[in-house]
């Protein structure tokens, strides 16, 4: 199966693709351009708006505004990015990192995480719950990328890129808590990135340099393989009035005048239909 363009957006590095059922758009950000988009995949109309900083990840919240994870910290602002205000500065061990991929879960509550470019182990992964209060989950993290959650919510997944697969968690959902850490998946196309689960429970993981999206059962099975026309596949998300359109994102940095020509549709937005339906995007309390 092979994913159609949808956005020839030609971004540096497209991430966090959230869809959005109240206005039926989906949110994207470009993380080196510090720009916000929301794409509208009816009339193909995307607009964006500047953050002034590298933006990770988006998440909508029930009082219609966004949540930026950005180089800085989680910043609260309208739909249109005004009136921001910085809700938790970020903190990376030594010093200088940046948040990177981050979702609302179901329950409210945000999660996001931390890295620090060359160096290992220097990230960590947070929760922010609806009261504002921020809980560090997990330390020693080198890229934080790619998370989502079983349909019960008794089952946490998170993807920590340099370590090659996707970990798994016991998760408490009127908690937050995460428990009994263990390895799922060991993914040998590329490295994975931003992931997604569908309402059968199965995951679906970005792979970065892998140029494909592949499903997993919950128990780390591969069941299913979309290629990619771009190498540098990033996250990917179910949208659409059923949710059953898989959106994924790509990127175009570091690749060279000779790869662009292969992959000339690098650091776009593309699509396809799944073939299953996935869960609604969380939304931050």
């Amino acid at each position: 199966m092979i994913a159609g363009l949808m956005l020839d957006a030609r971004a540096t590095v497209a991430e966090s693709p959230v869809w959005d059922p109240e206005r039926q758009r989906l949110w994207w950000a470009d993380i080196p351009a510090g720009r916000v988009h929301l794409f509208s995949p009816a009339t193909g109309e995307d607009m964006s708006f500047e953050a002034g900083e590298a933006v990770g990840a988006v998440a909508v919240r029930r009082d219609g505004g966004l949540l930026l994870a950005t180089a800085t910290g989680i910043i609260g602002c309208a739909a249109d990015g005004s009136a921001r205000t910085v809700l938790h500065e970020v903190d990376t061990d030594p010093p200088g990192g940046r948040f990177n991929d981050g979702k609302a879960d179901p329950w409210g509550r945000f999660w996001a995480g931390t890295l620090l470019t060359g160096i290992r182990g220097a990230g960590a992964l947070y929760r922010l719950d609806p009261d504002g209060t921020l809980h560090t989950m997990l330390t020693g993290v080198s890229v934080s990328n790619g998370l989502g959650w079983s349909p019960d919510g008794r089952t946490f997944y998170y993807a920590d890129s340099p370590t090659g697969g996707v970990d798994t968690f016991d998760h408490d959902p009127e908690t937050g808590a995460l428990t009994n850490r263990r390895r799922l998946i060991d993914i040998d196309r590329g490295r994975p990135d931003g992931l997604t689960t569908d309402a059968e429970g199965c995951l679906w993981v970005a792979l970065w340099e892998g140029g494909a999206v592949q499903r997993f059962t919950p128990e780390g099975r591969l069941v299913k393989t979309i290629e990619i026309p771009a190498r540098k596949v990033t996250s990917c998300s179910f949208g659409g009035l059923d949710l059953d359109t898989l959106y994924v994102t790509t990127a175009r940095v570091g690749l060279s005048e000779a790869e662009l020509r292969e992959q000339p549709h690098a650091g776009g937005i593309f699509a396809i239909a799944a073939g299953t339906r996935g869960q609604p995007s969380g939304a931050y309390a």
